[in-house]
């Protein structure tokens, strides 16, 4: 099976690393795998040093005709099994080039990956042999504007690396702090970009401080994006909640899992999840996630009892947290069982499985 990998991005990021993690599981089942990447974007160096055929594509202007030979030449000279396309923006791209390429037959399988719910129009997407999509959420959005696409449309969750069972200690609530030293209990968070509703978590500060007046809420992601976080701080300023909440930035991702260490839960008030790696990341911690019965996260916690998904706003939000905080047995038995139904079911290796059986039923269908 030869698959092309179509992520045209100019940065480096989850997407990326998804990308990164389901190639190297593909590989080991067979597949050859190869990659087309923006010329001289992060993608190109990353995956050329682990040993991928990459085809880098020119970009802006009147690149873009130039990509869309280049890449019609490729298809045409490798006569792809599989070519996924993984970003809205290259949809054009790879059905232009694969039409110059075959004007006359479509040899291979075209497919669409959606990480997030699709917001903008997309005429192209009839094009595809298949849809995929990476929660219920992204694929019920997804058809709300395309119900003709139903029978294409696929869900396949995402997977990520699995590291060591959770230590004993993180099952103690006077446990030694690995990032946040001094802070006591409770220590909740909420890992993610300034633009996930950070702010109704703010709104659950007051009850939440009521009940734990020495309670900290942190916000672990990029805080230097004044437009995302101004509003944000003058909230926090005008409930007067500034002592409870720390804002550690943007932190490397092998500090992640000490974040989880820390916390006491993982929150997020997001309501628009399109899977959610960063709950799996907190799972496989040992650490129960409380969130909003809404987004594409519902997948991972449908029928399992790893964590606590509220309806409601705010005051039901507060209440679900402050219910967990105070119950150190559930909590501990929570996270324990998270870490066994990522084990179980959200590895890379379950990931790359899944993915396997899909594409082999698509080229066989």
């Amino acid at each position: 099976m030869k698959l092309l990998l179509v992520n045209n991005d100019k940065g480096w990021g989850g997407g990326q690393e998804h990308l990164r993690d389901l190639a190297g599981e593909l590989r080991a089942l067979g597949v050859d795998v190869r990659f087309v990447v923006r010329a001289g974007a992060p993608s190109q160096e990353r995956f050329e040093c682990l040993g991928y055929t990459v085809y880098p594509m020119p970009h802006q202007g009147i690149d873009d005709l130039k990509a869309i030979i280049h890449l019609a030449s490729v298809m045409r000279r490798e006569r792809f099994d599989l070519v996924s396309i993984n970003r809205e923006h290259d949809i054009l791209l790879t059905v232009l080039a694969r039409f110059l390429a075959f004007p006359l037959s479509r040899p291979g399988k075209l497919i669409m990956s959606f990480h997030i719910g699709v917001a903008r129009n997309q005429p192209f997407l009839g094009a595809m042999d298949a849809l995929v999509c990476v929660s219920e959420h992204v694929r019920s959005t997804l058809l709300a504007r395309y119900p003709l696409l139903m029978p294409k449309t696929h869900v396949l969750h995402h997977g990520i690396r699995l590291s060591e069972p959770p230590v004993p200690e993180k099952f103690t609530p006077d446990r030694v702090r690995r990032l946040f030293p001094g802070v006591g209990f409770p220590l909740i968070g909420m890992v993610g970009a300034f633009w996930k509703n950070q702010g109704e978590l703010v709104d659950c500060i007051p009850a939440l401080r009521q009940a734990f007046p020495g309670i900290r809420v942190v916000f672990v992601g990029d805080n230097t994006e004044a437009p995302l976080v101004a509003p944000l701080i003058e909230k926090i300023r005008s409930m007067g909640v500034e002592e409870n909440i720390v804002f550690a930035g943007k932190l490397p991702r092998e500090q992640i899992p000490d974040v989880f260490f820390d916390l006491d839960l993982s929150v997020t008030t997001h309501r628009n999840e399109g899977f959610g790696i960063v709950h799996l990341e907190s799972l496989a911690a040992g650490t129960p996630v409380v969130s909003y019965t809404e987004g594409g996260m519902v997948d991972i916690f449908r029928g399992e009892d790893v964590g606590v998904m509220v309806a409601g706003g705010p005051a039901e939000f507060a209440a679900a947290v402050i219910d967990l905080l105070r119950d150190d047995r559930r909590r501990f038995d929570l996270g324990h069982r998270g870490y066994e139904l990522v084990r179980r079911s959200y590895s890379v290796q379950a990931m790359g499985e899944r993915y396997y059986r899909f594409y082999q039923e698509i080229l066989t269908s």
